[in-house]
């Protein structure tokens, strides 16, 4: 990605550029060359008993072009962005699918598409709030990891950096970005930070007042809802063929997943391999 002299000599951003070149700016040219970058959003909570933090892996070259080839899906369909959770219940700019599921689903498998054919690599880990709960009533969890929106948003980081190494590159190469709506940034952020690992920046996927979204962001948030979804419908099934999950789930099943649980037992396993002393 080149910037004009113009504006690299007064550190200014160009008024046209997308917010991902606005974002991309703050890193030096030279960095920008074969850099990977990772979008990360949640799904579930309290009130669901789990967290599942989700998202994808891929070069900034792929990104950019997700980012104007979605932009241009958006406006076929005559929406200004993909909020999951909107469109679940037919609420802002979703309302006129009310009543047209094909609408809706033409919607969903175009975005799908584009996700399977940007990103290199996803990945998920969901944690269990009464497990948490329960083990660090034991140990001292919560002092050590904060939180499982934390302790998942971790483990995605740490798989993500395993995975860069495994195709010869290095953890310098890559960039974090997780959605600023997160439960516990503050603790992921500490945690992160005490574990000598790159901190993650944290986005808006959509417009604000003050700041341009990121849209690659929003394939993130379709990621965390549709898992949020199988494991609430599918909470009593440990095992599930992929044609059994809904079509807007399987449309963004081509993309290969590294998958992290913390359960008791694993967080359990997690104190002592830490060496956290028990309360």
């Amino acid at each position: 990605m080149t910037h004009s002299s113009t504006s690299e000599n007064r550190g200014e951003v160009p008024a046209d550029y997308s917010s991902f070149d606005n974002f991309s700016f703050l890193l030096s040219s030279d960095k920008m060359i074969g850099m990977f970058q990772c979008f990360f959003d949640e799904g579930g909570g309290e009130d669901h008993g789990f967290i599942a933090v989700c998202g994808y892996v891929a070069s900034v070259e792929r990104w950019k072009r997700f980012e104007t080839d979605w932009r241009a899906m958006l406006k076929s369909h005559e929406v200004p962005y993909l909020h999951m959770k909107e469109l679940a219940h037919f609420n802002g700019p979703y309302r006129k699918w009310k009543g047209d599921e094909k609408g809706r689903i033409a919607f969903l498998r175009n975005a799908g598409a584009l996700v399977c054919g940007s990103a290199d690599y996803g990945f998920l880990c969901v944690a269990r709030y009464a497990d948490f709960e329960k083990v660090n009533r034991k140990y001292y969890l919560a002092e050590n990891f904060h939180s499982p929106y934390a302790l998942a948003g971790r483990f995605c980081i740490a798989r993500a950096n395993s995975w860069m190494r495994e195709i010869g590159r290095t953890v310098k190469e890559i960039d974090y970005v997780f959605d600023r709506g997160g439960p516990d940034v503050a603790g992921l952020t500490e945690l992160m930070h005490r574990s000598n690992c790159q901190i993650p920046s944290f986005k808006p996927s959509r417009d604000t007042e003050t700041e341009a979204g990121m849209v690659q962001l929003q394939a993130a948030d379709y990621f965390a809802y549709e898992l949020r979804k199988a494991m609430v419908d599918h909470s009593n099934d440990r095992y599930r063929k992929p044609e059994e999950f809904r079509k807007s789930f399987q449309a963004i099943m081509d993309v290969a997943i590294d998958q992290g649980y913390y359960g008791e037992s694993e967080l359990v396993e997690l104190c002592e391999a830490s060496g956290l002393h028990k309360r």
